[in-house]
């Protein structure tokens, strides 16, 4: 019993001051994964807090730090971003539904974090050429990039883990890149679309005018190919890119691991491109995989002492028909996500998750065992757009305006984003439901 509550205690401490941010996050990670190593009386071992690291979530994250790092040196989301406004014309919600595109799909083949940091600095010069507030567009970025992360494998860092470390009974199969985009990819369209009809609606009408005269000649002056820094990087990096994107669709065929695709592109983007490794490596975000490694040991400190499997069995507690404990599961995701991040909130889930998965397959039911996966996956990623400190990608967005003469607000951003949240999570759970229960 003292070891239950002395790592709860540990685990909890540290969830707080992750939450609150009184700390960097990093730097509580790690310490409490120390706390639970050094904690007298538990025998967690080195090598067991060790063997607790996803190692293969780590090097997914590496590799396409290091090809996306290479990427943003062409300039190619400014040319894009750039390219939309001009094509645009002045029709300010053709240009809004296009960086909306633009950002799905960027979020959903590179990761969301990126593409806004790449994109929001174009978002204000844009509203400054259009002669409109920034706002509605740094609004529709966060959400466009959330659902578009939510479609794939590598597009959100809790598919990552979601993918990882999923197990699907009777064999135990992983879920691949191909399996989030066949089953995710379709819902993260539909939720995309309703997301900027539902905002279109909600920011109203005078924001969508078209601008002044002066305002369109300047429009029609953008050369967006100016934006591409070099051409021949930029051709030789898609390639990798390409490359790296048909290795994921073909890794279980291959027998490749997720983060062996990645490495393996990273290694021969490096190789065909020359830039010094050292250059590149800066922007990796260490910080970043740290957080994750302080966050595994404790969820493994938290398993070892049969917490998990007591707040798993908790819940099913709640009900034995599976299509509640999806929904709970799917909408209690969304909202402890959109307040507490969803990157710790999935770490912890994903053990309890499994229990649950394991429970249904040894009852005969091992069919559901997708419903549960698909609704964690979805819930983290949808519940990222209720708040701004729902995602990483939100305080990206956040942190970026702040610098900027109009920096967004947690309850500017919330008018919206509850009620965008809501209407997708209403369908996220039609979906799974009918689809997999």
């Amino acid at each position: 019993m003292y070891q239950v509550i002395a790592v709860t205690a540990i685990f909890l401490i540290t969830y707080f001051f992750i939450v609150t941010e009184r700390l960097h996050r990093t730097t509580i990670a790690l310490a409490g994964a120390l706390a639970v190593l050094l904690l007298p009386g538990f025998s967690l071992s080195q090598d067991e807090a060790i063997a607790h690291i996803d190692w293969n979530t780590l090097g997914l994250l590496v590799g396409m730090m290091l090809i996306v790092a290479v990427l943003k040196r062409t300039g190619v989301f400014r040319y894009l971003a750039l390219k939309v406004a001009k094509e645009g014309k002045g029709r300010i919600f053709l240009i809004f539904v296009g960086f909306g595109a633009i950002t799905a799909v960027a979020s959903a083949f590179i990761d969301n974090v990126t593409t806004v940091i790449m994109i929001v600095p174009v978002i204000y010069l844009v509203s400054d050429l259009l002669g409109k507030s920034a706002v509605p567009f740094l609004i529709m970025e966060i959400m466009t990039a959330n659902i578009g992360g939510m479609a794939t494998l590598i597009g959100d860092p809790p598919n990552i883990l979601v993918g990882s470390r999923a197990s699907i009974p009777p064999a135990g199969d992983s879920l691949s890149f191909l399996d989030f985009l066949l089953n995710l990819g379709p819902l993260a369209v539909v939720c995309l679309v309703v997301c900027l009809l539902v905002l279109r609606r909600r920011t109203g009408g005078r924001f969508f005018e078209a601008p002044k005269e002066d305002k369109m000649k300047t429009l029609a002056s953008l050369d967006a190919k100016q934006a591409i820094k070099d051409p021949g990087l930029l051709r030789r990096s898609l390639l990798v890119l390409g490359l790296v994107l048909v290795g994921f669709l073909l890794h279980h065929e291959l027998g490749l691991e997720p983060a062996t695709v990645a490495l393996a592109g990273a290694a021969l983007l490096l190789v065909v491109t020359r830039i010094d490794p050292e250059e590149v490596l800066k922007d990796v975000e260490w910080g970043v995989l740290f957080f994750f490694i302080g966050l595994f040991v404790l969820v493994g400190a938290l398993e070892r002492v049969g917490v998990i499997e007591v707040l798993a069995h908790g819940f099913l507690s709640v009900s034995e028909n599976p299509v509640v404990l999806v929904l709970i599961l799917l909408w209690g995701t969304a909202v402890i996500g959109a307040f507490l991040s969803a990157v710790p909130t999935v770490t912890v889930l994903i053990p309890l998750v499994q229990v649950l998965v394991n429970h249904f397959a040894d009852a005969g039911t091992p069919e559901v065992s997708l419903a549960f996966w698909w609704a964690l996956a979805a819930g983290a990623c949808l519940g990222g757009n209720a708040t701004v400190v729902g995602a990483a990608a939100n305080m990206a967005v956040v942190s970026s305006s702040a610098k900027a003469r109009e920096p967004l607000t947690f309850a500017a951003f919330s008018r919206d984003g509850i009620p965008v949240t809501a209407i997708c999570l209403a369908i996220t759970s039609g979906y799974i439901v009918l689809r997999y229960l």
